[in-house]
């Protein structure tokens, strides 16, 4: 199993397990007013994964890590993580939790009412729901916004990697 599918592997799992948390503690289901905050703190996963990664390969190179090296390794391992997180979601949306889509979705609308929205706004609201909150739009997005947080995770990284590297 090479470097790339072994950290990817890792990274898909945590944001995986870091989702069934959730669940498991109700921000998907009775405190959705926390699970719209919680998810955010699943980015520390690929951050750490990433970094060990990258920082594992520079020190088996005992030289900085060629730039194109430590992007190719950060962005297999993204597209790895994406994978698996991606048909982790399917799983989830559809056998673990089908209802959190559409209870968020009654909480967020609660919500505008509460804050005064027009009914345009509203409805404009739900619609736009309606079309992103299938299994397909699910999907998409989750593989799009995996890969490109690991991406981005990558780039900022591989310079401090190569920074500290540097310094030694």
């Amino acid at each position: 199993m090479n470097l790339e599918f072994r950290y990817g592997l890792l990274c898909g799992a945590g944001m995986s397990m870091w989702v069934l948390i959730e669940f498991a503690l109700g921000f998907h289901t009775t405190s959705l007013e926390i699970g719209q905050y919680s998810g955010y703190f699943s980015i520390f996963i690929p951050v750490v994964v990433i970094y060990i990664a990258l920082q594992g390969q520079q020190t088996a190179l005992n030289v900085a890590l060629p730039i194109k090296a430590g992007i190719n390794t950060g962005f297999q391992i993204a597209i790895f993580s994406a994978a698996i997180f991606t048909l982790f979601m399917f799983f989830y949306n559809n056998y673990i939790n089908p209802e959190w889509i559409d209870a968020m979705v009654g909480w967020q609308r609660k919500n505008l009412i509460m804050s005064g929205a027009t009914d345009d706004e509203i409805g404009r609201f739900m619609d736009q729901n309606r079309r992103m909150n299938n299994t397909l739009g699910q999907g998409i997005m989750s593989f799009i916004s995996s890969t490109g947080l690991g991406v981005f995770v990558t780039l900022v990284e591989l310079p401090i990697i190569r920074f500290v590297s540097s310094k030694n």
